[in-house]
């Protein structure tokens, strides 16, 4: 019969013993290993208490965030001049604050959210020969140097940003000693939170070259870890777009005095750069899944597509033809993401769109 064909074998190693407990360790080492995590972590794991509340993460998260202002008043007495020029400055200081605040908050949030993945994906790839390459890239994304050397390219594009915008005619911000300390930890945090959201946006592509993976035969789409997945990078999704409306609204305000051509360049570029990279990390995983799912489905329906010696004998065949139509019916119209692909197709609209009006807006400002 046709559900003899289709169905898929049942695994035979089952939970690989200790993957799981490896893959969990990986994640934990993560709170000290990931710059921006254990950044996010280090004053409230200081503080007295052997758990961390609400209250002491909030107090580390804002204290690692705002602490370029202890700088600022050492300044006031050393340099007065290098702090903050006017108002602009100041209150351009503090949103970089507000923007550090956030990316140390949903980095340490995120980073306990993974946790909830390691038995997902532990049961996904627990047959497929090249599990252990998973664990093995993780760690490899873990290491100090590749952190770092986006961390501080982060900080370089935030400093010649504020020196490019800083030449504009008009009232702008003044290029102060403080100012640039406050940018530069903005775009240190900014770019190792770039190199994360990377890696997590990765995560499928290394999924895809692992064979025989643990997909539910009869819908793998509902497979427990492919809804996970999918409900990470839709957080992950929601929080690009956000990011990618903010660059577009400061690039807007700080073009909005006739800057220069290399100002102007840049302004210009910088936000449909990040539109770019909110469509790889927002779209590209779903794909990917996608993809996944579809291969497996091909898989389960390969031995119905298996040549047959003539339409005579297959039409011979009445019984069996009946059930194997409508096995392939079911397996062809199954959906390959639990999500509608709608809801993709309105998120890259809705990033594109913001790029066009950007542009448009620049063109006839």
């Amino acid at each position: 019969m046709a559900h003899d064909m289709v169905e898929s074998p049942a695994p035979t190693g089952g939970a690989v013993p200790g993957f799981a407990d490896r893959l969990a360790g990986t994640l934990e080492q993560g709170h000290r290993r990931a710059v921006i995590v254990a950044l996010a972590r280090l004053v409230a794991v200081l503080l007295p208490g052997a758990r961390v509340t609400w209250l002491t993460a909030g107090v580390s998260v804002t204290a690692m965030a705002a602490w370029p202002y202890l700088a600022d008043l050492a300044l006031a007495f050393m340099a007065p001049g290098q702090v903050f020029g006017n108002a602009r400055s100041a209150l351009y200081a503090l949103s970089t604050t507000v923007v550090c605040v956030a990316m140390l908050g949903l980095a340490w949030g995120a980073w306990g959210h993974a946790g909830k993945l390691v038995v997902p994906l532990a049961d996904l790839v627990a047959d497929s020969p090249e599990r252990d390459r998973l664990d093995g890239w993780l760690r490899r994304r873990m290491r100090l140097p590749g952190q770092l050397l986006s961390a501080f390219a982060g900080a370089a594009v935030s400093a010649g940003m504020l020196a490019l915008v800083a030449v504009q005619r008009g009232d702008v911000v003044e290029p102060t000693a403080a100012l640039y300390l406050h940018n530069c930890w903005m775009g240190f945090l900014g770019g190792n939170t770039l190199y994360w959201l990377v890696t997590v946006a990765d995560l499928p592509l290394r999924l895809r070259g692992h064979t025989r993976l643990r997909l539910a035969w009869i819908d793998p789409a509902g497979t427990f870890a492919i809804v996970r997945l999918c409900h990470c990078y839709a957080l992950v999704s929601a929080a690009m777009a956000l990011g990618v409306v903010t660059i577009e609204i400061a690039a807007m305000v700080l073009a909005a005095r006739n800057p220069g051509p290399a100002a102007g360049a840049f302004l210009l570029g910088f936000p449909v750069a990040a539109a770019a990279i909110a469509l790889y990390v927002g779209v590209q995983p779903y794909v990917t899944l996608s993809r996944i799912v579809r291969r497996h489905l091909d898989e389960v329906i390969a031995p119905l597509m298996a040549p047959a010696a003539g339409p005579s004998d297959a039409l011979n065949r009445v019984g069996r033809s009946e059930d194997d139509l409508q096995a392939y019916a079911y397996f062809g119209t199954l959906r390959t993401l639990p999500i509608r692909t709608a809801a993709i197709l309105q998120y890259v609209l809705g990033i594109v769109a913001s790029v066009i009006v950007y542009i448009l807006q620049q063109i006839l400002s």
